[in-house]
């Protein structure tokens, strides 16, 4: 992004120009502001290529073909004059900067869980280009937008419809070696699988940072040379692409289009790899941030351009102390931006921008304003990033207590609850899915239930690890002595003594215990009815001596066997080697929905041996406990609170009504 130069309009259309965000072969992009008040970016095509005929054609067709595909994936088309002699396009603006930019300048390779993300966000975005009846035809770095929503697809100014002929001279090859595959490079007629070769190429990119072509910047005849005769170069096997991320990369870079991965299933098997933590870094994330913040504060630039200021944000800007926002204009909130298609971007970071009112309005007090949410994820371990990291970053360091009275804030101190400034979530490393640790973060059930719970109190909350269930509640009664909000999770059971025992009350979340795991539909739940079976559970632990309790007195008792792992209980039931297995509902809930689909094994929770577990509020905090009993209601009838547990495959696991020690 850069400063206007001296001979660009200071209009396009009806939009007015703030900056330019790049060049490219087609033309310019311009940062730009309609008179309501949104920030667009606004296309203008080179004055060369506007007296072809043929290009206006496929500039009509670009547009065309950007409309086509759902806004969730790209930008939203919101302009255009085809007919003027300069033709133009504006399109929201996206929040983001391109992933060539992220992985070659200000980051560097991305994490293996954010390449998971990045697979689930791009696959769905070509799902609906093609259910468009659109062929992307050049997916690369270039042209995926990194925003802290998720990813984007942009640039459509290649985009053939499948039902039709491309608008292309006898002969000529469209789109960029490396990325394109063997059937395009030879000529031949392009399914949607070309677009499935060009995922594989970006999601090896983004993990190691070389393209499995291009990685030595070979001449364009050699890149291609690789791709119609050579194994990609993927990097080695114990490296950053290693495991599923690596089968499914090599599956989308087969040399034979029938062979290649069927985009449809991607989606729901990226989405559980990627986990439920935040997708991008926190180093990243703060930068995207920092750079967008100030978006907003651009006024329109004199006509004359000498001197023009102030100069575009830059992502290395530190972030405003307070952000002060306009209110927005009436049934307006939070705009979506988005970056224009068809251009290389040179810095497109930007971030939710509120519109401000119109120039004829009355002056408005500043406002605090809702961000729009991103996907729940997960926290660092004994970070301070907190569940209102990202959201700060786009604007929830706007002064959140400016009241009504003209935006002065109210007196420090005041009746503020302890919790106003944050609540440290001290956190037991249990398992999954409830709350464990993934790459070094945390990351779970309950870390998402207490991500929501801290929105919907208006706070922030800091996740530090602990070691044990004890030591985690422990910490939240001593750390919680002053006026700071303190509590603990991580699959902690309520009963009376152990409440008694830690001082602590507990907000209840969800229940567990005992499952059987069988082929049979109709197999039960109850301990009881195992006699006579073969049980399989890990050895000398609290599962086989239950099944032992609940049916010594059987005429045949059940024959114990035992494993190590999960996957080995599901590997003996499968090979008949075994009855049913025994282990926690949350636990094999999870474990076969996510690890072993297909087994057609089935998960029979026990009634009898449901127990409530619970969030632990040292005892005393009366007000704390009563605000996360409330929040939870509201979490439990807005349906949030269903869709966490759908989530993490853990349904039945679901409390009926928000319960303050309901263990007895």
């Amino acid at each position: 992004m850069e400063a206007l130069h001296p001979n660009d309009p200071s209009a396009i259309g009806p939009y007015g120009l703030l900056a330019r965000l790049g060049e490219g072969g087609m033309g310019r992009v311009f940062l730009g502001r309609s008179p309501g008040g949104r920030t667009v970016a606004v296309k203008v095509v080179h004055s060369d290529l506007a007296r072809q005929p043929l290009f206006r054609r496929r500039f009509r067709a670009e547009i065309e073909a950007a409309r086509r595909v759902s806004e969730q994936w790209t930008a939203p088309v919101l302009d255009h004059d085809i007919e003027a002699e300069a033709p133009w396009v504006a399109t929201g603006y996206v929040a983001g900067e391109s992933l060539r930019e992220v992985v070659d300048t200000l980051h560097g390779p991305l994490p293996e869980h954010a390449v998971w993300a990045l697979a689930h966000g791009l696959a769905n975005a070509l799902l609906a280009v093609h259910d468009s009846g659109l062929i992307h035809r050049d997916l690369k770095p270039s042209n995926v937008m990194v925003t802290l929503e998720g990813p984007k697809v942009i640039d459509f100014g290649i985009a053939r419809a499948v039902d039709t002929t491309a608008l292309t001279q006898t002969g000529r090859r469209l789109g960029s070696p490396g990325y394109m595959p063997p059937e395009q490079i030879r000529g031949e007629e392009l399914t949607g699988a070309v677009d499935v070769f060009a995922l594989g190429v970006v999601l090896a990119y983004a993990a190691t940072g070389m393209s499995p072509f291009s990685w030595d910047d070979a001449e364009e005849h050699t890149v291609m040379y690789r791709v119609l005769n050579e194994a990609p170069n993927l990097g080695p096997e114990g490296g950053p692409l290693t495991g599923d991320l690596r089968t499914i990369v090599l599956h989308c870079l087969a040399k034979d289009p029938a062979q290649r991965l069927p985009l449809s299933g991607l989606p729901a098997f990226a989405r559980k790899r990627a986990g439920s933590r935040y997708w991008l870094p926190a180093e990243l994330a703060a930068l995207l941030g920092r750079a967008s913040a100030r978006v907003h504060d651009f006024e329109t630039p004199r006509a004359d351009r000498d001197g023009w200021g102030p100069q575009p944000p830059s992502a290395w800007d530190p972030l405003p102390s307070a952000v002060s926002r306009s209110a927005p204009p009436a049934g307006g909130g939070a705009q979506t931006t988005v970056v224009p298609t068809g251009f290389e971007v040179s810095s497109a970071a930007s971030f939710p921008v509120l519109a401000p009112p119109p120039p004829t309005a009355p002056p408005t007090p500043p406002m605090a304003q809702p961000v729009p949410g991103r996907p729940r994820r997960g926290r660092l371990v004994s970070a301070v990033v907190s569940g209102a990291v990202a959201l700060a970053l786009v604007g929830w360091l706007v002064q959140a207590n400016l009241g009504d009275d003209g935006g002065e804030e109210p007196a420090a101190g005041g009746d503020e609850p302890m919790w106003a400034g944050g609540i440290t979530v001290h956190a037991n490393d249990a398992h999954d899915p409830v709350l464990f640790t993934e790459g070094g973060e945390l990351v779970g059930f309950e870390v998402d239930l207490v991500e929501e719970l801290g929105e919907r109190l208006g706070v922030p909350v800091t996740f530090e690890a602990a070691d044990g269930r004890t030591a985690a509640a422990e910490a939240a009664v001593r750390e919680g002595r002053g006026d700071t909000a303190h509590i603990a999770v991580g699959d902690l059971a309520d009963n009376e003594e152990q409440r008694q025992t830690l001082g602590v009350d507990f907000v209840n979340d969800y229940e567990d215990g005992w499952s059987v795991v069988t082929p049979d539909p109709e197999q039960s739940g109850d301990l009881d009815d195992l006699c006579g079976l073969r049980v399989i559970a890990y050895p000398d632990g609290q599962e086989a001596e239950s099944v032992r309790e609940h049916t010594e007195e059987c005429e045949t008792p059940a024959e114990i066997l035992s494993a190590p792992t999960k996957d080995d209980m599901v590997e003996a039931i499968v090979a008949g080697e075994a009855d049913v297995a025994v282990m926690g509902y949350t636990q094999a809930a999870y474990h076969l929905a996510v690890e072993n689909p297909d087994t057609g094994l089935n998960v029979v929770f026990d009634a009898s041996s449901r127990g409530a577990r619970g969030i632990a509020v040292p005892a005393g905090q009366v007000e704390l406990r009563q605000a996360l009993f409330e929040a939870m209601g509201e979490l439990m009838r807005d349906g949030t609170y269903a869709r966490l547990l759908s989530d993490w495959d853990m349904v039945e696991a679901a409390l009926d009504a928000p319960e303050v020690n309901l263990g007895s």
